[in-house]
This record gives structure tokens, C-alpha cells and sequence, in this order.
């Protein structure tokens, strides 16, 4: 299955590993949300290893909900997911 992934920002982008600000990310057909969230942490750590606390400095938001809130779910094929920070107001 494929996830749209959009960034907010071409800084958020390249934190990912991205050098765009939209892209697509192959899961398997029976992936949760919490899966998706696994490869963020591993696009974020590059490899290397990462503070948890940093990926709560993103948040990953699809059809209106918080992947961490609903990380237990299947994922649903038309999924976009938006990442931006997790202090962006308005």
C-alpha cells in the first residue's frame, strides 16, 4: 500500500531524509498506524539512533487524527499524512 506524506516545511522535509516536501511511502496491505509511525522514527534516526523525545517534536496527523492516538488501528488506503510540528498554533 502506498502513504502520501505531506511536510509541512522543506526543514521538516529534510529531518525525514526528504528532499521534498511531498512524498510516498510503501507499507504492507495489513499495517497499522503505528507501523507508520516505526518508519518515521527510522527515517528520522537516519540509521543511527535517535532520542525518542525528538519525534515528539513532530505531529503525524491523517484524516484528522493523531497517529499516535489511534496507532493500534489498520491503516486506511487513502491515508495522507501530514507531519509538522507539534507546536504550531494558530
Amino acid at each position: 500500500m502506498e502513504v502520501k506524506v505531506r511536510y509541512l516545511t522543506h526543514g521538516i522535509a529534510k529531518n525525514f531524509g526528504s528532499t521534498k516536501k511531498v512524498e510516498s511511502i510503501l507499507v504492507s496491505g495489513d499495517a497499522k498506524y503505528g507501523d507508520l509511525l516505526k518508519i518515521f522514527r527510522k527515517k528520522l534516526s537516519g540509521n543511527g539512533e535517535v532520542d525518542e523525545r525528538l519525534l515528539d517534536t513532530f505531529v503525524f496527523i491523517c484524516g484528522g487524527r493523531v497517529l499516535l492516538s489511534v496507532r493500534n488501528e489498520a491503516l486506511h488506503s487513502d491515508c495522507e499524512v501530514l507531519v509538522g510540528y507539534a507546536d504550531t498554533g494558530g
